[in-house]
């Protein structure tokens, strides 16, 4: 199945409470893990603590063997910097291509549904999936497909495996002894962690940097990307002064009227634009999230009693890029049409936003968080442009200086 056209609907690991260790976890043995707080280090420390990045990416690399390390499979040696290599999501793919890897991608999820619409927007980027094998777009696939491939490092999990490919730990032992190690790390949001250390989006480029001994890449992304988010928070109005914002799936399944709220401050790269625009501290629905879950179910009823007044969809960007759905038809239609749900403020004020990919990695979650900050902040930031690119002068961050890095000329 692919993973990424459910829209999201809430399955039973949601109902788990993160944190919660599962048996499977004793089976991995590990290296120390971090946090989400996005301050991992990778690499050579120096005494401040940071990855040293004063030898360029685009020199020669190291060729001695070196040691890469990622919860929750533990640590591999690595002789040469991996050639080959197969992804799962498009997340760590984002990711890839960020730190300059894409023409060692062989294969991923599903390459043809990947959003290579961002990607178009940076000058002198050219992103292909047209010869990246997909290995779930017609089902699960057969093992013997890692035999067929035959890369260098499968930058997957090992819970993701055994998940989406249905494999037993057995024959994950088995492919790393005849084909290449699993090295890789859910990192969407709290889901197959199983109480393993989590991994914030920078902390799992820096895990995947330290893999092609592109650290100067990673650090070069999580500078840009810091020096966005405070340009754009400087300007936020005080708390006070900001709308109210929900952060919900509603109207897809079952009778089309129930309301999946999620919590904005679930850890992962789902909701890493949510957090670091500070929506948590205008969100209406703060507090009432169950310990046992990361969302609210509730009715048309429950969002009116709330009555916030911008809206951002869940995986809507998905929804947008989807040819056989309709963002205005298909979610906005129901709700403008709805008795009850239709006087919610942010409805009625026409203040529904799509937001945000299933996955994203470094180039995408700048994009995210531009829609984001221009669907909160439209008179600040200007209007919201779905897909399309905003004019120059409202663009909020530096497309050439992206595409320089994922270039290596920085």
């Amino acid at each position: 199945m692919n993973d990424d056209s459910r829209f999201d609907e809430p399955t039973r690991r949601d109902y788990l409470t993160y944190g919660a260790a599962a048996a499977v976890g004793s089976l991995f043995a590990g290296c120390a893990g971090q946090s989400d707080s996005e301050t991992t280090q990778t690499g050579t420390p120096t005494e401040s603590g940071t990855p040293s990045t004063t030898e360029a990416d685009t020199a020669e690399p190291d060729t001695s063997s070196y040691e890469v390390c990622m919860e929750p499979n533990g640590c591999h040696t690595l002789d040469a910097v991996p050639e080959k290599f197969m992804v799962y999501h498009q997340g760590p793919v984002d990711m890839v291509i960020a730190l300059g890897q894409l023409d060692g991608l062989v294969a991923s999820a599903f390459p043809s549904t990947f959003p290579t619409a961002y990607f178009d927007q940076l000058p002198g980027v050219s992103v292909d999936m047209e010869d990246v094998t997909a290995l779930s777009e017609d089902g699960t696939p057969d093992k013997e497909v890692f035999y067929e491939l035959d890369v260098d490092m499968h930058l997957i999990g090992h819970h993701p495996a055994m998940e989406y490919f249905e494999l037993e730990e057995t024959d994950i032992a088995e492919l790393e002894e005849n084909v290449a190690p699993f090295h890789g790390s859910w990192m969407r949001r709290p889901d197959y962690t199983d109480g393993h250390p989590y991994y914030g989006l920078y902390e799992g480029l820096d895990k995947y940097a330290a893999v092609f001994q592109s650290q100067a890449r990673g650090e070069a992304f999580r500078s840009l990307h810091d020096e966005l988010v405070a340009d754009l928070t400087s300007q936020f109005p005080p708390v006070e002064d900001r709308p109210t914002v929900a952060y919900l799936n509603t109207n897809y399944w079952g009778d089309g009227k129930t309301v999946y709220v999620r919590d904005p401050t679930v850890p992962g790269y789902q909701t890493k634009p949510l957090r670091d625009l500070e929506i948590p501290e205008h969100d209406p629905f703060a507090g009432q999230y169950p310990a046992e879950s990361n969302f609210i179910q509730g009715d048309y009823e429950l969002l009116l009693e709330v009555d916030p007044e911008v809206i951002v969809y869940h995986a809507g960007m998905n929804v947008l890029r989807d040819p056989e759905k309709s963002f205005e038809n298909d979610i906005l239609g129901p709700l403008r049409d709805d008795p009850v749900a239709s006087e919610v403020t942010a409805i009625s004020d026409e203040r529904v936003y799509p937001y945000h990919e299933f996955e994203q990695g470094p180039v995408m979650n700048l994009f995210n968080t531009e829609l984001l900050a221009k669907a909160l902040y439209p008179e600040t930031f200007g209007e919201p442009t779905g897909m399309e690119a905003p004019a120059e002068e409202n663009q909020l961050f530096d497309r050439q200086r992206v595409a320089d890095i994922i270039n290596g000329d920085f």
